[in-house]
């Protein structure tokens, strides 16, 4: 049971990092680099989009209570979002960087957003 523990860890680990290389590779002037984020942005955007229907829809299984939690949940997480990201943002204090930052921000938290959902929603032992 360890050694699979151990081998989902790594492969998991593996995944996530090979995620995250996408705005890695987005380089070279302020101009690419934004379009590259922006792609992979909508490419997390759509992943969380998915995740949120079947959680959805596993919340429906227990009752309309447990999906007005996880509606409310959403815009909460949603507004939190964008205020650590703008956060973020207003570390650059104007500068061009600053809106390359906020994106990756925002791809950051919502891959973590997407892990959270998938981990929690998703999962059939409910």
């Amino acid at each position: 049971m360890r050694a699979f523990v151990v081998v989902f860890l790594f492969v998991g680990l593996g995944m996530v990092a090979a995620a995250q290389d996408e705005e890695t590779k987005c380089c070279c002037t302020t101009r690419d680099t934004s379009v590259c984020l922006s792609n992979v942005h909508e490419k997390v955007n759509a992943e969380l989009n998915a995740a949120y229907q079947k959680a959805l829809n596993m919340a429906e299984r227990y009752g309309s209570q447990d999906v007005e939690n996880l509606k409310d949940a959403e815009q909460k997480w949603t507004a939190y979002r964008d205020a650590a990201c703008k956060a973020e943002y207003g570390l650059w204090g104007g500068g061009s960087g600053g809106p390359n930052a906020q994106a990756m921000c925002v791809i950051r938290i919502t891959r973590q957003r997407t892990n959270d959902l998938n981990s929690v929603y998703t999962t059939e032992n409910r």
